[in-house]
């Protein structure tokens, strides 16, 4: 009885074509006032049995101004006509320049908002504003922010940048110490249409001010120094002049730190996992263990060159401590980490790193490359 009465005091719900189901949500600041463009499904087509028979576009687009990114948000309302859905939403562009704002304040919103969730993934627009990113010149027929949303996903299983979920961009600027590295993401010309391109990350202070940014290959080290790697390709020459493409299947880093004449040092053993792909040496006048030795030479060696170059740009003048040092020194030795915690900057910039990188062939793809020994 108590069941059955409660469900009759129960309001109706909200029909979804009364709704703005938003896909993807791009953020400027200038002026004094944040405009948030965001894309919406169509819900005019949605309702329709073929899915085109009202209109041929899947999505609109909408953007608005206010003084807060809440306050844009719901104004859209007056727009669209209908109540914003933010439980959908893919992704949160955020443009590269936001003058005396942080990516903090954009976050607070999204942090702070009962309906939105903590795994919306981040990226920042560079060279083009988060509307224009939005409103890129796709080809028809598309959810612009679910090929943004794939584009960040297979990027990152593919080891080239990191995931940044809202929840992570928070996490990250809680600590004084740490940095944050978000995917880059800008536009370019495919014949009369347009695509999104990777272009590198964002290198964020422990302010949320924007200082740097990383390559595409200064990214890819990101997951071999965190230990985040899931899945990699590289092609790598070899001393003999002929190159090999490699697949990275599996990969493990362990830490150790410590000190050294007054001096904070950390030492990485990467464990690689590697299957070959494509070998273009086939001399006659090696044998297969010699090739074997060559080839694994040359992987470590593409594998440190590229630690190497995310470790110097982000212990240069326009880098910050996005790989986590910090906590790692915390974990290992708190009492020395309290010392040296309000002048970690300095620290950071200043500290070595020891690379050891061991690789194993697991499959060789050729009959004539076999090893005797254990590689």
């Amino acid at each position: 009885m108590c069941l059955v009465s409660f469900a009759s005091c129960e309001k109706a719900g909200t029909e979804l074509s009364d709704l703005m189901i938003i896909q993807g949500i791009g953020v400027d600041y200038k002026d004094g006032l944040y405009t948030v463009t965001v894309e919406i499904l169509n819900n005019e087509q949605s309702g329709s049995p073929n899915g085109d028979s009202v209109s041929e576009n899947k999505t609109k687009i909408y953007s608005m101004q206010g003084e807060t990114v809440s306050d844009a948000l719901r104004l859209l309302t007056t727009k669209s006509g209908n109540l914003p859905l933010f439980a959908h939403n893919r992704v949160v562009v955020i443009n590269e320049n936001l003058n005396e704002k942080t990516i903090a304040d954009v976050l607070e919103f999204f942090v702070r908002n009962y309906d939105s969730r903590a795994s919306q993934l981040l990226c920042v627009s560079k060279g083009k504003t988060a509307e224009e990113i939005i409103r890129a010149k796709l080809f028809k027929d598309t959810v612009k922010s679910e090929i943004l949303e794939n584009l960040l996903t297979e990027s990152y299983n593919r080891s080239l940048v990191p995931r940044v979920r809202v929840i992570d961009g928070v996490n990250a600027l809680q600590n004084k110490c740490g940095g944050l590295c978000i995917p880059a993401v800008g536009i370019m010309r495919n014949g009369e249409n347009e695509d999104y391109e990777l272009l590198g990350c964002a290198v964020y202070d422990e302010n949320g001010i924007i200082s740097g940014y990383l390559s595409n290959e200064e990214a890819e080290g990101m997951a071999f120094i965190t230990d985040d790697f899931r899945e990699g390709f590289l092609t790598q020459e070899l001393y003999t002049n002929e190159f090999v493409s490699i697949v990275i299947n599996k990969s493990k880093t362990k830490y150790d730190v410590f000190t050294e004449n007054g001096r904070l040092k950390y030492r990485l053993t990467i464990d690689v996992s590697c299957d070959l792909d494509e070998v273009s040496v086939m001399e006659k006048k090696k044998s297969d263990p010699e090739i074997l030795r060559d080839i694994k030479l040359s992987v470590a060696q593409g594998v440190s060159q590229r630690v190497e170059k995310t470790l110097d740009a982000l212990q240069g003048p326009e880098g910050a401590d996005c790989i986590m040092y910090y906590k790692l020194l915390q974990l290992e030795n708190p009492r020395l980490f309290k010392t040296v915690e309000n002048n970690w900057h300095d620290v950071f910039s200043s500290a070595q790193t020891q690379l050891r990188v061991n690789v194993t062939i697991r499959r060789a793809g050729e009959e004539i490359l076999k090893d005797n020994e254990t590689v």
